[in-house]
Protein backbone atom coordinates (compact mmCIF):
# COMPACT_ATOMS: atom_id res chain seq x y z
CA UNK A 1 0.00 0.00 0.00
CA UNK A 2 2.48 2.59 1.16
CA UNK A 3 6.07 3.07 0.03
CA UNK A 4 8.31 0.82 2.08
CA UNK A 5 11.23 2.52 1.78
CA UNK A 6 5.38 30.24 20.10
CA UNK A 7 5.27 29.42 16.32
CA UNK A 8 5.81 32.82 14.67
CA UNK A 9 8.72 33.69 16.93
CA UNK A 10 10.57 30.47 16.24
CA UNK A 11 9.99 30.65 12.50
CA UNK A 12 11.06 34.29 12.45
CA UNK A 13 14.29 33.34 14.17
CA UNK A 14 14.84 30.62 11.58
CA UNK A 15 14.22 33.00 8.70
CA UNK A 16 17.09 35.14 9.97
CA UNK A 17 19.25 32.09 9.32
CA UNK A 18 17.55 30.96 6.11
CA UNK A 19 16.50 33.42 3.45
CA UNK A 20 13.36 32.98 1.36
CA UNK A 21 11.38 30.99 3.92
CA UNK A 22 8.07 31.37 2.07
CA UNK A 23 7.60 32.07 -1.65
CA UNK A 24 4.87 34.12 -3.29
CA UNK A 25 1.65 32.61 -1.97
CA UNK A 26 -0.26 32.98 -5.24
CA UNK A 27 -0.88 29.55 -6.83
CA UNK A 28 0.48 28.92 -10.31
CA UNK A 29 -1.87 28.36 -13.20
CA UNK A 30 -3.08 24.76 -13.32
CA UNK A 31 -1.04 22.72 -15.77
CA UNK A 32 -2.30 19.29 -16.75
CA UNK A 33 0.46 17.14 -18.21
CA UNK A 34 -1.29 13.77 -18.24
CA UNK A 35 -4.90 12.81 -17.75
CA UNK A 36 -6.92 9.62 -17.59
CA UNK A 37 -10.34 8.77 -16.14
CA UNK A 38 -9.31 9.27 -12.53
CA UNK A 39 -5.77 10.63 -12.27
CA UNK A 40 -4.34 14.06 -13.06
CA UNK A 41 -0.65 15.01 -12.90
CA UNK A 42 -0.32 18.67 -11.90
CA UNK A 43 2.36 21.28 -11.33
CA UNK A 44 1.50 22.93 -8.04
CA UNK A 45 4.48 25.29 -8.10
CA UNK A 46 7.23 26.38 -10.50
CA UNK A 47 9.91 23.74 -10.99
CA UNK A 48 13.04 24.44 -8.93
CA UNK A 49 15.43 23.04 -9.99
CA UNK A 50 14.15 22.79 -13.55
CA UNK A 51 15.10 19.10 -13.76
CA UNK A 52 13.41 18.14 -10.49
CA UNK A 53 9.98 16.69 -9.76
CA UNK A 54 9.45 18.28 -6.35
CA UNK A 55 6.75 20.57 -7.78
CA UNK A 56 4.42 17.82 -9.00
CA UNK A 57 1.40 16.06 -7.54
CA UNK A 58 -0.81 13.20 -8.64
CA UNK A 59 -4.49 13.89 -7.98
CA UNK A 60 -6.60 10.72 -7.74
CA UNK A 61 -10.30 11.40 -8.20
CA UNK A 62 -12.92 8.72 -7.51
CA UNK A 63 -16.31 8.77 -9.18
CA UNK A 64 -18.41 11.58 -7.71
CA UNK A 65 -21.86 11.11 -6.25
CA UNK A 66 -23.83 13.80 -8.09
CA UNK A 67 -22.55 17.31 -7.40
CA UNK A 68 -21.29 16.55 -3.90
CA UNK A 69 -17.73 17.75 -3.43
CA UNK A 70 -15.04 15.31 -2.37
CA UNK A 71 -13.00 15.38 0.83
CA UNK A 72 -9.27 15.23 0.13
CA UNK A 73 -6.30 13.44 1.70
CA UNK A 74 -2.98 15.15 0.89
CA UNK A 75 -0.31 12.43 1.12
CA UNK A 76 3.48 12.52 0.89
CA UNK A 77 5.60 9.43 1.42
CA UNK A 78 8.83 9.04 3.36
CA UNK A 79 12.26 9.05 1.73
CA UNK A 80 14.50 10.66 4.33
CA UNK A 81 14.22 13.93 2.39
CA UNK A 82 16.72 12.33 -0.01
CA UNK A 83 14.48 12.15 -3.11
CA UNK A 84 11.74 14.26 -4.71
CA UNK A 85 9.28 11.39 -5.23
CA UNK A 86 7.17 11.40 -2.07
CA UNK A 87 3.93 11.51 -4.03
CA UNK A 88 4.53 8.23 -5.85
CA UNK A 89 3.01 6.18 -3.03
CA UNK A 90 -0.23 8.17 -3.30
CA UNK A 91 -1.69 5.51 -5.60
CA UNK A 92 -1.86 2.98 -2.78
CA UNK A 93 -3.40 5.57 -0.48
CA UNK A 94 -6.01 6.31 -3.14
CA UNK A 95 -6.86 2.61 -3.33
CA UNK A 96 -7.62 2.76 0.39
CA UNK A 97 -9.51 6.06 0.50
CA UNK A 98 -11.18 6.07 -2.94
CA UNK A 99 -13.92 3.54 -2.05
CA UNK A 100 -14.77 5.73 0.96
CA UNK A 101 -15.38 8.68 -1.36
CA UNK A 102 -12.10 10.56 -0.88
CA UNK A 103 -9.85 12.17 -3.42
CA UNK A 104 -6.11 11.77 -2.76
CA UNK A 105 -3.24 14.03 -3.75
CA UNK A 106 0.18 12.36 -3.78
CA UNK A 107 2.59 15.27 -3.37
CA UNK A 108 6.28 15.38 -4.29
CA UNK A 109 8.54 17.61 -2.21
CA UNK A 110 12.04 18.76 -3.06
CA UNK A 111 14.92 16.68 -1.72
CA UNK A 112 17.50 17.98 0.72
CA UNK A 113 20.05 17.90 -2.12
CA UNK A 114 17.84 20.29 -4.12
CA UNK A 115 16.96 22.63 -1.25
CA UNK A 116 17.32 22.58 2.54
CA UNK A 117 14.65 23.30 5.14
CA UNK A 118 12.24 25.10 5.10
CA UNK A 119 11.84 24.32 1.37
CA UNK A 120 9.98 21.04 2.03
CA UNK A 121 7.52 22.79 4.35
CA UNK A 122 7.05 25.52 1.77
CA UNK A 123 6.36 22.85 -0.86
CA UNK A 124 3.61 21.02 1.01
CA UNK A 125 2.04 24.33 2.03
CA UNK A 126 2.10 25.43 -1.62
CA UNK A 127 0.49 22.15 -2.70
CA UNK A 128 -2.33 22.54 -0.16
CA UNK A 129 -2.84 26.15 -1.19
CA UNK A 130 -2.92 25.18 -4.87
CA UNK A 131 -5.47 22.43 -4.26
CA UNK A 132 -7.70 24.70 -2.21
CA UNK A 133 -7.47 27.50 -4.78
CA UNK A 134 -8.46 25.04 -7.52
CA UNK A 135 -10.95 23.00 -5.49
CA UNK A 136 -13.85 23.99 -7.74
CA UNK A 137 -12.05 22.74 -10.84
CA UNK A 138 -11.57 19.27 -9.40
CA UNK A 139 -14.74 18.95 -7.32
CA UNK A 140 -12.93 19.08 -3.96
CA UNK A 141 -14.43 20.29 -0.68
CA UNK A 142 -12.01 23.00 0.56
CA UNK A 143 -13.39 22.64 4.09
CA UNK A 144 -12.45 18.94 4.30
CA UNK A 145 -8.74 18.62 3.62
CA UNK A 146 -6.67 16.12 5.61
CA UNK A 147 -2.93 15.52 5.40
CA UNK A 148 -0.94 12.34 6.05
CA UNK A 149 2.44 10.74 5.47
CA UNK A 150 4.98 8.26 6.76
CA UNK A 151 8.47 8.89 8.18
CA UNK A 152 9.79 12.13 6.64
CA UNK A 153 6.41 12.40 4.93
CA UNK A 154 4.75 12.17 8.34
CA UNK A 155 7.03 14.99 9.48
CA UNK A 156 5.90 17.07 6.51
CA UNK A 157 2.24 16.30 7.26
CA UNK A 158 2.63 17.41 10.88
CA UNK A 159 4.50 20.55 9.92
CA UNK A 160 1.81 21.44 7.37
CA UNK A 161 -0.96 20.93 9.92
CA UNK A 162 0.73 22.73 12.81
CA UNK A 163 2.27 25.78 11.14
CA UNK A 164 0.68 28.68 9.33
CA UNK A 165 2.25 30.01 6.14
CA UNK A 166 3.04 33.67 5.78
CA UNK A 167 -0.26 35.42 5.11
CA UNK A 168 -2.21 32.23 5.77
CA UNK A 169 -1.75 31.16 2.16
CA UNK A 170 -2.40 27.44 2.58
CA UNK A 171 -5.39 27.92 4.80
CA UNK A 172 -6.83 31.16 3.46
CA UNK A 173 -9.35 32.28 6.05
CA UNK A 174 -9.07 28.98 7.92
CA UNK A 175 -7.46 28.80 11.34
CA UNK A 176 -5.63 25.68 10.09
CA UNK A 177 -4.81 24.68 6.51
CA UNK A 178 -6.21 21.17 7.12
CA UNK A 179 -8.89 19.55 9.27
CA UNK A 180 -6.90 16.53 10.49
CA UNK A 181 -3.44 14.98 10.26
CA UNK A 182 -2.12 11.41 10.47
CA UNK A 183 1.57 10.54 10.71
CA UNK A 184 3.23 7.12 10.65
CA UNK A 185 6.54 6.89 12.58
CA UNK A 186 7.38 10.60 12.13
CA UNK A 187 10.41 12.50 13.41
CA UNK A 188 8.97 15.15 15.73
CA UNK A 189 11.82 16.46 17.89
CA UNK A 190 15.15 16.66 16.08
CA UNK A 191 17.07 17.45 19.26
CA UNK A 192 16.23 14.06 20.81
CA UNK A 193 16.20 11.69 17.85
CA UNK A 194 19.46 9.89 18.65
CA UNK A 195 18.54 9.51 22.32
CA UNK A 196 15.27 7.85 21.26
CA UNK A 197 16.93 5.16 19.13
CA UNK A 198 17.05 1.70 20.77
CA UNK A 199 20.85 1.65 20.48
CA UNK A 200 21.13 5.25 21.71
CA UNK A 201 23.04 5.62 18.44
CA UNK A 202 26.20 4.00 19.75
CA UNK A 203 28.88 3.15 17.21
CA UNK A 204 30.04 4.54 13.85
CA UNK A 205 27.69 4.82 10.85
CA UNK A 206 27.56 1.69 8.70
CA UNK A 207 26.91 3.51 5.42
CA UNK A 208 27.55 6.94 3.94
CA UNK A 209 24.06 7.90 5.11
CA UNK A 210 24.06 7.58 8.87
CA UNK A 211 20.87 6.94 10.84
CA UNK A 212 22.59 8.66 13.77
CA UNK A 213 21.14 12.11 13.32
CA UNK A 214 24.03 13.94 14.98
CA UNK A 215 26.27 12.70 12.16
CA UNK A 216 26.79 15.16 9.30
CA UNK A 217 25.76 12.46 6.78
CA UNK A 218 22.39 11.79 8.42
CA UNK A 219 19.11 12.64 6.68
CA UNK A 220 18.26 15.23 9.33
CA UNK A 221 21.62 16.98 9.06
CA UNK A 222 21.27 17.03 5.28
CA UNK A 223 17.79 18.49 5.60
CA UNK A 224 19.01 21.32 7.83
CA UNK A 225 22.21 21.91 5.91
CA UNK A 226 24.45 21.48 8.96
CA UNK A 227 25.58 18.68 11.25
CA UNK A 228 22.79 18.62 13.81
CA UNK A 229 24.94 19.41 16.89
CA UNK A 230 26.33 22.49 15.12
CA UNK A 231 22.97 23.79 13.83
CA UNK A 232 21.57 26.95 15.44
CA UNK A 233 19.04 26.05 18.13
CA UNK A 234 16.39 28.22 16.47
CA UNK A 235 16.72 26.21 13.27
CA UNK A 236 16.41 22.86 15.08
CA UNK A 237 13.31 24.15 16.87
CA UNK A 238 11.77 25.53 13.70
CA UNK A 239 12.11 22.14 11.99
CA UNK A 240 10.62 20.14 14.90
CA UNK A 241 6.83 19.63 14.88
CA UNK A 242 6.67 19.47 18.71
CA UNK A 243 7.55 23.16 18.76
CA UNK A 244 4.21 24.20 17.29
CA UNK A 245 1.52 22.25 19.13
CA UNK A 246 -1.23 24.30 20.75
CA UNK A 247 -4.86 23.80 21.73
CA UNK A 248 -6.15 25.04 18.36
CA UNK A 249 -4.53 22.24 16.35
CA UNK A 250 -6.60 19.86 14.21
CA UNK A 251 -6.96 16.26 15.47
CA UNK A 252 -3.67 14.34 15.29
CA UNK A 253 -3.25 10.59 14.75
CA UNK A 254 0.19 9.09 15.42
CA UNK A 255 1.10 5.47 14.60
CA UNK A 256 4.51 4.06 15.53
CA UNK A 257 6.13 0.64 15.74
CA UNK A 258 8.07 -0.06 18.91
CA UNK A 259 10.72 -2.05 17.02
CA UNK A 260 11.58 1.02 14.92
CA UNK A 261 15.37 1.43 14.80
CA UNK A 262 15.31 4.40 12.41
CA UNK A 263 12.95 6.82 14.19
CA UNK A 264 12.42 5.76 17.80
CA UNK A 265 8.78 5.38 18.86
CA UNK A 266 9.36 7.94 21.61
CA UNK A 267 9.28 10.60 18.88
CA UNK A 268 5.53 10.01 18.49
CA UNK A 269 5.18 9.86 22.26
CA UNK A 270 6.81 13.26 22.54
CA UNK A 271 4.30 14.69 20.06
CA UNK A 272 1.42 13.10 21.94
CA UNK A 273 2.70 14.47 25.26
CA UNK A 274 2.98 17.94 23.72
CA UNK A 275 -0.62 17.68 22.51
CA UNK A 276 -1.75 16.55 25.95
CA UNK A 277 0.03 19.46 27.63
CA UNK A 278 -1.51 21.93 25.17
CA UNK A 279 -5.02 20.51 25.51
CA UNK A 280 -5.07 19.49 21.84
CA UNK A 281 -6.82 16.40 20.47
CA UNK A 282 -4.52 13.49 19.62
CA UNK A 283 -4.46 9.70 19.40
CA UNK A 284 -1.33 7.58 19.77
CA UNK A 285 -1.26 4.00 18.47
CA UNK A 286 1.78 1.92 19.39
CA UNK A 287 2.48 -1.35 17.58
CA UNK A 288 4.83 -3.59 19.64
CA UNK A 289 5.87 -5.68 16.61
CA UNK A 290 6.08 -2.79 14.15
CA UNK A 291 9.25 -1.62 12.42
CA UNK A 292 10.04 1.41 10.28
CA UNK A 293 8.57 1.65 6.76
CA UNK A 294 5.71 -0.68 7.66
CA UNK A 295 2.72 1.65 7.36
CA UNK A 296 0.86 -0.80 5.15
CA UNK A 297 1.67 -3.72 7.44
CA UNK A 298 0.36 -1.77 10.43
CA UNK A 299 -3.06 -1.65 8.80
CA UNK A 300 -3.21 -4.82 6.72
CA UNK A 301 -1.10 -7.43 8.53
CA UNK A 302 -2.77 -8.97 11.52
CA UNK A 303 0.56 -10.40 12.67
CA UNK A 304 2.36 -7.04 12.66
CA UNK A 305 -0.58 -5.22 14.22
CA UNK A 306 -1.06 -7.76 17.00
CA UNK A 307 -0.90 -6.24 20.47
CA UNK A 308 -1.39 -2.65 19.31
CA UNK A 309 -2.66 -0.18 21.90
CA UNK A 310 -4.33 3.21 21.56
CA UNK A 311 -4.51 6.17 23.91
CA UNK A 312 -6.24 9.48 23.27
CA UNK A 313 -6.15 12.97 24.71
CA UNK A 314 -8.47 15.94 24.32
CA UNK A 315 -8.70 19.09 26.41
CA UNK A 316 -6.03 17.76 28.72
CA UNK A 317 -8.01 14.59 29.56
CA UNK A 318 -6.18 11.40 28.56
CA UNK A 319 -7.45 7.83 28.34
CA UNK A 320 -5.32 4.90 29.49
CA UNK A 321 -3.84 2.67 26.76
CA UNK A 322 -6.34 0.12 25.45
CA UNK A 323 -6.09 -2.68 22.86
CA UNK A 324 -7.03 -1.71 19.31
CA UNK A 325 -7.62 -3.99 16.33
CA UNK A 326 -5.53 -2.70 13.46
CA UNK A 327 -7.14 -2.48 10.01
CA UNK A 328 -7.45 0.06 7.17
CA UNK A 329 -10.59 1.33 8.88
CA UNK A 330 -8.45 2.81 11.65
CA UNK A 331 -7.09 5.40 9.24
CA UNK A 332 -10.26 6.02 7.22
CA UNK A 333 -12.47 6.27 10.31
CA UNK A 334 -10.11 8.79 11.90
CA UNK A 335 -10.39 11.17 8.97
CA UNK A 336 -14.11 10.57 8.51
CA UNK A 337 -14.79 11.48 12.13
CA UNK A 338 -12.42 14.45 12.18
CA UNK A 339 -13.66 15.90 8.87
CA UNK A 340 -17.44 15.67 9.34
Amino acid sequence: MFRTAACAAVLTAAVILLTGCFPDSRPPTATTTAVDASTVLLEYAPSDPSTGEGHLLHLYLPARNGEKRLPLIVWTGGNGWLRDDGGDSGEGVAELFGPAGYAVAGVNLRSSAQATFPAQLTDIQAAIHYLRANAGTYGLDPDRFGVAGDSSGGWAALMAALTEPQGGAAGGPHANPVSAVAAFFPPTDFATMDADLPSNCVGPPKTNISTCQDDASSPTSRLLGCALPTCPAALVQAASPVTFVDRKEPPILLLHGQQDDTVGWQQSRRMFDAAQAAGARAQLILIPRGHHNEAGQFLYSGAVGEGATSTSTSGGVTTPPAPIRMSPDVLVDFFTEAMR
